[in-house]
């Protein structure tokens, strides 16, 4: 995975703060969604955009550490920035809740990355994977 995925990623969160509630197909789905739930959404999003940039940053041979603090203030900034483009939109609102859901998110993707739970570098989420899938199969990875 690259940058150009996190770039992919943005362009469809910046398409998502463009829906306007009851307007269209996708402002009526928006309609249906309880308000807990869209505002929760955003820290499983924020989080995905976080480990999306930390792992573009660490394929183009950055270190974990330098890829994880770029990343997070660029996520936190990207957040804050379609926040307030979302004011610009006519039925929708600047919620600070809404950040602070952000960096929850980023906050839990950098804690998750940092412990290395959630692996940043291919040949990290490779092993994983193979293992996982030899622990299903029954095999033992050695």
């Amino acid at each position: 995975m690259g940058l150009g995925t996190s770039l992919v990623y943005m362009v469809l969160l910046g398409f998502g703060s463009l829906i306007t509630p009851g307007v269209g197909i996708s402002g009526r789905l928006l309609e249906w969604v309880p308000c807990p739930l869209s505002q929760f959404s955003h820290a499983p999003a924020y989080g995905l955009l976080t480990w999306l940039l930390a792992s573009g940053l660490r394929g183009r041979e950055w270190p974990q550490h330098v890829a994880l603090c770029v990343a997070m203030p660029a996520a936190l900034v990207f957040g804050i920035w379609m926040e307030v483009f979302q004011g610009v939109v006519p039925g929708r609102v600047v919620e600070i809740g809404d950040v602070l859901m952000n960096a929850m998110g980023i906050g839990a993707a950098s804690l998750l990355i940092g412990l290395r739970l959630l692996p940043i570098d291919e040949a990290s989420r490779r092993w994983r994977f193979r293992r996982l899938l030899d622990t299903k199969r029954g095999c033992s990875a050695s």
